[in-house]
């Protein structure tokens, strides 16, 4: 996440992460957004389209939520115009941020990898071949 943009696009989207996470949390009465993480706001240079990169820990649990985001989209937009000065608020398009868990399946094969290193190296040291 952008801290402290100084250009407009990019304070705008970081109001926008902000006022998307309230609302998820407080105004959307789905459960099926309560564990979605913001990751972030991309807004284009016309101020028209924001991308709203989310994840979630459960990946089982990606449809439902896709669901959800997709029929609040226009409730959230209201929401947003509220708190908003700007003549127009940026469509909303959500996009499902898969770099959290391809992370994830990254480390668990780095650590998959190191365990089997650590084992080998345990049985070279206990069993000398010389």
């Amino acid at each position: 996440m952008r801290k402290y943009s100084n250009n407009r696009s990019g304070r705008i989207a970081d109001q926008i992460h902000k006022d998307i996470v309230v609302i998820l949390r407080s105004k959307v009465k789905d459960p099926r957004v309560s564990w979605i993480t913001i990751n972030d706001v991309e807004v284009d240079q016309e101020y028209s389209t924001a991308r709203i990169y989310w994840s979630i820990l459960d990946e089982t649990k990606i449809d439902g939520a896709t669901k959800a985001l997709e029929s609040a989209k226009g409730f959230i937009r209201s929401e947003l115009s509220k708190g908003f000065k700007t003549y127009t608020i940026p469509h909303i398009k959500f996009i499902y941020d898969e770099s959290i868990s391809r992370g994830a399946k990254i480390l668990n094969v780095i650590n998959q990898v190191s365990q089997e290193f650590s084992t080998d190296e345990i049985d070279n040291d206990n069993n000398p071949s010389t």
